[in-house]
């Protein structure tokens, strides 16, 4: 039976001549892949690809279909139009990234209502706003936020000079394995988890800083999503904030 539901661009990959596979983060079925032709309409009526990471679509497909081949995507068409995401360099540089990010954190095919809700606030909102502390800032919010949906949210209620990234608690104790802050990098991890969307243009971090939260971070999801991987648009990333 043929359904209409709505679904956030993860990434595409060639199929054939004439197809592509997309991986989509969908409300109703969370991560899963479609086909659909290659040779369909590219553009959507919002002037950019259907296709381009973090589009926000509408399509029908028949999601329940017997069979082992994946679902087939027709009537595809956009149901929210960025007014500067696609169009400026570090937004749509981020949003690559954090297409790459999602495709790694999320694996389950569920309905995640909240998620997808967050999800797909937060990238209007990155569409919005025109602060340039805020640009630089949004992934690290948006990655730290994450975390509680993805059910690996830090504890820091506890005491101690040492935050142990695989336990995810505070100790008195400096653990004997390497994935531990110390010193002022323990005490700035609950102001940094403090950051919101309507703070983060306040948090004046140097490039340098920026980064070292990006690697604490993906260090921290390494450690705790089995099979998250080394991410390439890291290095773009450092490549745009060294420019």
């Amino acid at each position: 039976m043929l359904e209409t539901f709505r679904g956030i661009v993860l990434r595409t990959v060639k199929y054939g001549d004439t197809s592509l596979v997309v991986d989509l983060y969908t409300r109703e079925y969370g991560r899963k892949s479609f086909t659909t032709s290659s040779a369909r309409i590219k553009r959507s009526v919002c002037g950019v690809s259907f296709w381009q990471p973090m589009s926000m679509l509408e399509m029908t497909a028949d999601i329940r279909q017997a069979s082992s081949r994946l679902p087939r995507l027709t009537d595809v068409r956009s149901y929210r139009c960025y007014s500067d995401l696609p169009y400026s360099p570090v937004k749509s540089t981020l949003a690559l990234f954090l297409a790459e990010f999602l495709c790694a954190a999320l694996k389950d095919e569920r309905e995640d209502g909240a998620l997808y809700q967050y999800v797909e606030s937060s990238l209007l909102w990155l569409d919005a706003v025109r602060q340039p502390m805020a640009i630089a800032n949004f992934h690290l919010v948006f990655i730290m936020r994450l975390t509680r949906f993805v059910g690996i949210y830090p504890n820091m209620e506890g005491e101690g000079e040492y935050f142990d990234l695989v336990s995810g608690c505070y100790t008195r104790v400096r653990p004997i394995h390497s994935h531990v802050l110390v010193a002022d990098e323990a005490k700035a991890l609950p102001l940094l988890y403090r950051m919101s969307f309507h703070n983060l243009h306040l948090y004046s971090l140097t490039r340098h800083e920026r980064m070292r939260v990006l690697s604490v971070l993906n260090d921290y999801y390494r450690i705790h999503l089995p099979g998250f991987p080394e991410l390439k648009s890291i290095e773009v990333l450092h490549d745009l904030y060294s420019a």
